[in-house]
């Protein structure tokens, strides 16, 4: 863990870009990357980018990390990521706490932003996005909004167990956030 640890600590200090594997499930792995912004011992703050753009934010366990990536096809883009000045534009632009899923909840949600709440198990897999309604010791609530922006009455209930990623202040959920709605009385959902 230490020598984890270790590079993370490195790609921060030296803004570096950070491409990882995480197991999601058994044989299940997705992938991540963006400029590291924080860290605890437990969790990662990723400031993410793609297509040379950076576009919200993604918090993910640091033990679902199975393989950190920096090969030359990733310190090009880096280096391109750099020479364009984007690099400059990485920064920690809100104050998480990221000692627990709790903790990073509660700070969400004092910020007053929307989260995007997955779980990539595919045997499990869910996908909740929404204002924060309660934080628990075990758990989240999330009042999903659809394509339309139509909340949903009542919350999702969320264990923090079956979470394997939260993004947040990112382009779409914070476009999609201001145009949120209640639906009609006597209307589906």
């Amino acid at each position: 863990m230490k020598k984890m640890i270790d590079k993370i600590k490195y790609h921060r200090d030296k803004k570096k870009y950070f491409k990882v594997q995480r197991q999601v499930s058994k044989d299940v792995f997705e992938k991540s990357h963006g400029y590291i912004v924080g860290f605890s011992k437990d969790f990662i703050l990723l400031n993410d980018s793609d297509d040379f753009e950076l576009d919200g934010y993604s918090i993910f366990p640091i033990k679902t990390i199975a393989d950190i990536q920096f090969k030359n096809t990733d310190k090009h883009y880096d280096k391109i990521m750099h020479l364009e000045g984007l690099t400059d534009r990485v920064v920690k632009k809100h104050k998480i706490d990221l000692t627990n899923w709790t903790s990073i909840f509660k700070s969400i949600r004092l910020l007053g932003l929307n989260p995007i709440v997955e779980n990539e198990d595919p045997s499990d897999e869910s996908f909740d996005v929404g204002p924060i309604t309660k934080v628990t010791k075990t758990s989240v609530y999330v009042r999903y909004f659809d394509s339309q922006g139509y909340l949903d009455k009542e919350p999702t209930k969320i264990p923090f167990n079956l979470i394997t990623i939260v993004k947040f202040d990112g382009r779409y959920t914070n476009t999609m956030s201001k145009y949120l709605r209640e639906r009609k009385t006597g209307t589906k959902r």
